[in-house]
This record gives structure tokens, sequence and C-alpha cells, in this order.
């Protein structure tokens, strides 16, 4: 044979196996994980917290749709709660929909008459499963995992072109020749884990402050008001009041215009310690005037300070003289 139909018979054989299809793995199945995120703890308190993922059995849905294809669904087992560092329970239910019916164990499904790109909704052409919470309060701080165990039974097409030349089934799937599977077999275990974190949090209200009108700056009595924090339960924390929009040297100020109005606030309604922002200047929350250390996300905590128009400063020009006080916690 001469060289140029030597290299005509190579290139012949390369497209000719070219042409043989091969096996493909049609499904897979894995432990996934779904985190449903970070919320407050009064969110999760009102709120039922959702979120999805895979469901842990992934298909190649163009080799299935050249055949029949058989899928079902059974739940080994389940508590349905998360539970988070302390032991405290949030239940959820998982469904194969958005608020759909909820899954149950012991429950098979057969999923076979649910088109394929419906049913394979999922990224990368997995079943997806969608979580939805119980609004649960008086939750403390932390992580909240549980678990979902599946078991899944399916027989889909794993080889083919334009017709399905062999199919891949699960351990001792048996495919029937008419009518519904009789044997689905013993089918593929695949965990779902599941994960909400819950965050601190507080309900803060905090009254504006007004000195009143006088004609001097010595003429301002001294204020009293209260502040109200409410947190999550098992939370101390520290509060802390900033120095204000225009401080100078540490001093908190009021303004109209460019002309300044020099006060202070103080910690209680007697002290003459000026409750700041760092360190030892913050409030504790054991060092509240109603309910201190009382950690249940239901107690109100009332934190009582003085403010006053500071002595022997010169009196400003007249005006409307304001500032506003950022309360900050700290946990």
């Amino acid at each position: 044979m001469s060289t140029l139909m030597r290299i005509i018979g190579a290139l012949l054989a390369v497209t000719a196996a070219a042409l043989i299809p091969g096996e493909a793995s049609a499904c897979t199945t894995s432990t996934t994980s779904t985190d449903l995120g970070n919320a407050s703890s009064y969110a999760v308190a009102t709120t039922p917290q959702q979120g999805s993922g895979s469901a842990g059995l992934q298909c190649d849905i163009v080799l299935a749709a050249l055949a029949t294809h058989y899928v079902g669904l059974r739940v080994d087992a389940s508590t349905f709660v998360l539970t988070g560092p302390t032991g405290q329970t949030i239940t959820y239910t998982a469904s194969l929909t958005a608020n759909g019916p909820p899954l149950t164990v012991g429950n098979f499904q057969n999923l076979s008459s649910i088109s394929l790109v419906s049913l394979f909704a999922g990224t990368n052409n997995s079943i997806p499963v969608y979580f939805r919470t119980a609004a649960t309060p008086g939750l403390r701080a932390g992580s909240y995992s549980g678990f979902l165990d599946l078991r899944w039974y399916y027989s889909v097409c794993s080889l083919g072109v334009a017709v399905c030349l062999a199919h891949s089934s699960s351990p001792g799937f048996v495919r029937p020749i008419l009518g519904p599977p009789t044997t689905w077999g013993s089918g593929v275990a695949a965990r779902v884990n599941v994960q909400l974190t819950v965050e601190n949090d507080c309900i803060i209200t905090a009254p504006n402050a007004g000195f009143g009108t006088a004609p001097l700056a010595g003429s301002f009595n001294p204020i009293t008001r209260t502040i109200l924090i409410r947190c999550s339960a098992g939370a101390a924390y520290t509060v802390g009041l900033n120095d204000g929009n225009n401080p100078d040297n540490g001093v908190r100020r009021m303004r109209s215009g460019s002309n300044y109005l020099r006060y202070e606030i103080y910690k209680t309604t007697t002290s003459p310690d000026r409750w700041g922002s760092v360190g030892s200047a913050r409030r504790g929350s054991g060092t509240a005037d109603t309910n201190p250390g009382v950690y249940d996300s239901v107690a109100t905590q009332e934190f009582g300070y003085r403010a006053a128009i500071l002595a022997g400063q010169a009196t400003p020009p007249p005006g409307l003289y304001t500032d506003t006080i950022l309360v900050d916690i700290a946990f």
C-alpha cells in the first residue's frame, strides 16, 4: 500500500471509532448540603426560613429521554428538626416542590410520571428538595443542623445516540416489559444535610431627648430618659453611645448652623460617669435598671440616663440645636 493510502486508511479508522456510542453514567447519587443562610433570632421567631438544594440524585436527562425513565424515592430517616448548640430545635418540612406536600419517613413515591425537565429542575440536572422552617421564638444564636436520609430508585438510559441501547439502574431494579415496575430493588442511599445559622439580634427603643427652651446656656435643666433593649436569648451584651455628629475633644456638641452647644450624657440618672462607646465607658447588660442579666429574648432591659447642657460655656446665638447619637450593642 502506498504512503497516501496508509494515511487515508488511518483517517477512516479514527472517523469510524468516533461514531461508536460510549456508555455514560446516567445517574449519580451523593451526599449534599443545603444552607438556609443566616437569620436574626427575631426573624426566625416570626418568619419561616426557606431554601432549596440538591436531593442527592443527578441524572443525564438527555439520555433518559431516549426511553421510559423510572425514578422512585423513599425517606429512610429524619427527625425533621434542626438542632442547635444548646439542644434547642427548629422544626422544618422538606418537599420536592416549593411549599408542596411534606416528605415523611417511610413513604415511597413513584416519580416516573413527572416530566424529565420538571423532575430534574435543580442545578446540573439534579432533583431539588425544598426546606421550610417553622417560626420558633426564644432561640439562642448558633448553627442549627439536621439531616434527611433519602433512598433513590431509578432506571434510565445510559447508552445511545438515537435510540437507547442500555439502561443504568439502581441495585435490584427490574425494568418492566409493560406497565409500572414491580421490583424496585434496594435503591441507593443519599444523605441531605441542612443548616441554618441563627444570629444574635436586639430590638432597641431610644426616645428622642429634648432640653426645651431657655434664654441662657446655663439655664437648661438636666433631663432623664430611658433606652429600652431586648436581645436574643442567652446573649449578654454591652451598650455604647457614640460621640454624636459634632464632637470636640471627646465632648458632645449640638449644632445650629456654624454654632454649637456643648452637652453630655451620663450612665445613669444620678451617675457622674460619661456614657461612651469604648471600654469601661460602655454599660453592661448586667447593670440594666430593669431585668439586669435576664436573657430570654422576651424580657426588656431598661437603661436610664441623664443628659445635661454643660455649665461654664458661653451662650451661643438663638436657634434650634440638634445632634444624633448612635446606640450600639456588642455581644
